[in-house]
């Protein structure tokens, strides 16, 4: 049986890997350079903005508060975008992952449904 937290925490990992810009799409298919804008803290933990300035656009990743404070972002810190078959994957120098952020044909076959309790 997985946690209501757990649960919400995929819904609103969903969500937010669907909801991309069209802005932010094209900056990651073009390559641009991404780096951490602000860092929120909230009762819900971390919401993380990383930025393309060259390309005027932004992304907000939430994060646990646990998984923000594990990786020890700081603003000004670069973010390394890699390229996968189904989208990109959002992550530090590092290598540990923040965010995969679904291609258009990915996102086609993304579902979530609450499974009964």
């Amino acid at each position: 049986m997985q946690s209501d937290g757990l649960s919400r925490q995929s819904e609103a990992s969903l969500a937010a890997s669907v909801d991309v810009p069209a802005a932010a799409a094209q900056a990651l298919s073009q390559g641009a350079r991404f780096s951490v804008a602000a860092i929120e803290a909230s009762a819900q933990g971390a919401a993380v903005t990383v930025s393309a300035a060259a390309a005027g656009t932004s992304i907000v990743i939430a994060l646990s508060a646990q998984q923000a404070a594990r990786l020890g972002l700081k603003v000004g810190q670069a973010v390394v975008v890699t390229v996968v078959a189904s989208g990109w994957l959002i992550g530090t120098v590092a290598g540990e992952a923040l965010c995969f952020v679904p291609n258009e044909r990915a996102r086609a076959l993304m579902h979530s449904e609450r499974m009964g309790s």
